[in-house]
């Protein structure tokens, strides 16, 4: 393309070049820059195209540069991590968990709760810090929680005007919606209109539960973020043999500290942009190193690193606070209490992480280079996978 400046500045000549990349779950990603274009029969070689960017008033008259778009790839092609197994093909059940992920990830909005006026994003993490502390008392799975917790996100996102004094019985229905579906002796209803101290009676929790269904449009099986991060931790260190990914082969003390990584982040409405399997990665990338998350998930950097660069605020957090102990729980086999859902973060924690997002939001604007603004960001992360064994993984 070559284009005319306007009159009295020399010609710029202009040249598109098209480049795959992996996908981004944020647009905060950059996906099309300006280049140094090169000389006619010289085409870009492997490695090139990923030059210093130059902001555009600094582009002087006569320079030829090239534009390029950086498309994104498919998720579907992300290569199965998944081992052979008994009783299924790794490839077709990797290929369903990635269309669900995508299904279910557009099926929540970031934006949920501007079609809600009388709500805040406060009043949904207070919703979401009281329903983990229901999950603990009756000793629901970390699944049921989560569970709720999209019902509630994918119910705001296709709802309008929900009052502030609907959103207990909101919770609440879609916990015992969860509950229903994961746990095998799920409290009774009874008992959820209990926990709300008479805000909430068993009829209203049963008709709220038909109209969040209908809602919902009766999809009720998401792949959740905790599904993703069992799933990643049993990759880790997982042989050739078809029987390892039966059982859990991973260290339930190093889950619950990842685990917790998580509840921390969902209390946030920053999490509705990114997928389920890409704030797990992000987690995992946190908590590990780089090269486990990346091999785990089939991710590379540009997938994950918005949702990474997000997440580090509220990591830093969660390492400020130390190392949280399992858990055990009567009636709860031992190998078992790592997948009940346990009170371990609170609402000053998540204050104290979103003042430092905003802290590292405003250093990164305060930088004109993109690449020093990254690393600012990034900085938080851990160290490489060439200074972290996986033998510290299953301590």
């Amino acid at each position: 393309m070559k284009e005319m400046s306007n009159q009295g500045h020399d010609r710029m000549e202009l040249s598109f070049s098209n480049q795959w990349v992996p996908i981004s779950q944020d647009t905060k990603v950059i996906t099309s820059t300006l280049v140094p274009t090169r000389p006619s029969g010289h085409p870009l070689q492997e490695g090139e195209g990923h030059e210093r960017l130059t902001p555009p008033d600094q582009m002087t008259g006569g320079t030829r540069w090239r534009f390029q778009n950086l498309f994104t790839t498919p998720m579907s092609l992300r290569p199965s991590p998944l081992p052979k197994i008994n009783w299924a093909d790794h490839e077709d059940v990797w290929t369903i968990m990635l269309k669900k992920d995508l299904i279910y990830a557009n099926s929540r909005k970031h934006d949920a709760l501007n079609r809600h006026p009388t709500l805040q994003s406060k009043m949904r993490a207070i919703l979401l810090d009281w329903l983990i502390e229901v999950c603990e008392v009756y000793r629901l799975h970390r699944e049921t929680f989560y569970l709720s917790l999209d019902f509630l996100d994918r119910y705001l996102t296709v709802q309008t005007n929900v009052q502030k004094h609907q959103l207990q019985l909101l919770g609440i229905t879609c916990l015992f919606i969860a509950a229903k579906l994961e746990e095998i002796y799920p409290p009774k209803l009874s008992e959820f209109a209990y926990v709300t101290d008479g805000a909430c009676t068993e009829n209203q929790i049963l008709c709220m539960e038909l109209v969040v269904l209908k809602a919902l449009n009766w999809d009720l099986a998401p792949m959740t973020v905790i599904s993703w991060l069992n799933v990643y931790m049993q990759l880790i260190d997982i042989t050739n043999s078809k029987k390892d990914f039966i059982l859990p082969q991973y260290s339930a003390h190093y889950f619950v500290q990842i685990a917790r990584l998580l509840d921390l982040c969902m209390l946030d409405t920053g999490c509705l942009q990114f997928s389920y399997s890409v704030i797990a990665a992000s987690a995992l990338y946190h908590m590990s190193s780089d090269a486990i998350a990346f091999r785990v998930s089939s991710f590379k950097w540009l997938d994950i690193g918005a949702c990474s660069q997000w997440m580090a605020a509220f990591a830093r957090t969660v390492r400020e606070e130390g190392l949280v102990e399992q858990k055990f729980f009567p009636n709860v086999l031992h190998e078992e209490a790592h997948n009940v859902q346990t009170h371990s973060v609170d609402l000053k924690m998540l204050e104290r992480a979103q003042e430092l997002q905003l802290e590292i939001e405003l250093s990164s604007r305060a930088s004109p280079d993109l690449h020093r603004q990254s690393h600012e960001i990034t900085m938080l992360t851990p160290p490489s996978s060439s200074r972290k064994s996986h033998q510290d993984l299953q301590s």
